[in-house]
């Protein structure tokens, strides 16, 4: 037999029991409390014990321990737990780091090819490989917008050479006028000198005016609607025309009906009208007919110009809105610049421009342009 503190094991018959449970007690181990097989908790001398039982016809056994706490048990295994953790810790951490470092890594090449980038000099396609796709969209789209500005810069830089080149030739004309008509012997020569020197002055004058015109339109500022009649706006613009064409033995005609309503950015509806007004005038001849009509289309307004001048061939139709593009089947003066403001103009309206054919006659068809205005343009004024 082993007695203890805590523990009481007895290898004994029944009739042995008495002389046990004397021995138990002067162990302070419970005789009477751990009766029942199996496992309990019993007070012994003021300390909380648990207990286990059990018993056969040769032998009985049982046990004691000192009960822990709660805070002792979440101690010991805070201890023991927080052991495993600094030692299992860093183990995990590493594969972790390293999957992480070596999955970022082409993010970091990316970061640094857009930091070296140069815009005013370089906007080359990135070429970064991924090797992931999750993150391949990331750089095509990258590569696509320095597409855009590639494009969007050799456009600006296409504008500004055509614009001075544009620019230095009635620029010439005036000086070479203004010496004509410095060094002019006589009153004829004089008026022939200072009439070439009006027209290469009212020549700049227009180029610049639609100079500023298209740089106004290519900013960025959002456009301004303004509750207006289109009708009564037709109106006033032929009006403004009207003495020009008469001059000339032009006719014009408005086919609209009385009111139509619309709420769009005015500025930009102006320059579309005007610019294609001044497009049908300078083209239609003596005893044309240029015709403005307004009708509601199932999809939104509908401005159309018409002339029965001498038409653009379909082969050209693709190109009249480039900037300076000028056909090559006529000899009329132009600065190439007016229906590419209307283009830009109607994107500002959220709209699109046709161009097909006009008035017939008998020695051409002229030419019509059709701005097609938003349903959402219809309001009230």
């Amino acid at each position: 037999m082993l007695l203890n503190a805590s523990v009481s094991i007895r290898q004994a018959t029944s009739a042995d029991w008495p002389a046990v449970e004397a021995l138990l007690l002067a162990n302070k181990l419970p005789p009477d409390g751990a009766r029942e097989p199996g496992v309990g908790e019993h007070a012994i001398a003021g300390k909380t014990y648990w207990t286990y039982r059990q018993d056969s016809p040769r032998w009985s056994l049982r046990l004691a321990e000192p009960a822990l706490s709660r805070a002792s048990l979440l101690g010991f295994a805070s201890w023991e737990l927080g052991k495993q953790l600094l030692l299992g810790f860093p183990l995990m951490l590493l594969p972790l780091w390293v999957a992480v470092h070596t999955g970022l890594a082409p993010l970091r090449r990316f970061a640094r090819r857009l930091h070296e980038l140069e815009l005013k000099q370089d906007l080359a396609p990135l070429d970064v490989d991924f090797r992931y796709g999750e993150l391949r969209p990331l750089g095509q789209a990258f590569d696509a917008l320095l597409q855009r500005l590639r494009q969007h810069r050799a456009r600006e830089r296409a504008f500004v050479h055509e614009a001075a080149h544009e620019l230095r030739t009635p620029l010439a004309v005036v000086a070479t006028q203004a010496h004509a008509l410095v060094q002019a012997d006589d009153a004829a020569s004089r008026a022939q000198a200072a009439a070439a020197l009006q027209q290469a002055i009212q020549r700049s004058a227009h180029l610049s005016r639609q100079l500023l015109d298209l740089a106004s339109l290519d900013n960025d500022r959002p456009a301004v609607p303004a509750a207006l009649d289109l009708a009564h706006f037709c109106a006033d613009r032929l009006a403004e025309q009207a003495a020009a064409a008469r001059g000339r033995g032009i006719a014009l005609a408005l086919a609209a009906p009385e009111q139509m309503p619309v709420r769009v950015d005015a500025a930009a509806l102006h320059s579309v009208l005007q610019n294609l007004l001044d497009n049908a005038l300078r083209y239609v001849g003596p005893g044309g007919r240029v015709e403005v009509s307004l009708q509601l289309a199932p999809d939104g307004p509908r401005l159309g110009v018409a002339d029965d001048g001498p038409g653009i061939a379909p082969a050209d139709r693709p190109l009249v809105f480039e900037r300076f593009w000028r056909g090559a089947s006529h000899d009329v003066q132009g600065t190439g610049l007016g229906l590419a403001i209307v283009a830009r103009a109607a994107e500002r309206l959220g709209a699109r421009v046709t161009v097909g054919d006009g008035l017939a006659r008998p020695d051409g068809h002229g030419a019509r342009f059709e701005l097609h205005l938003p349903a959402s343009a219809l309001g009230v004024p």
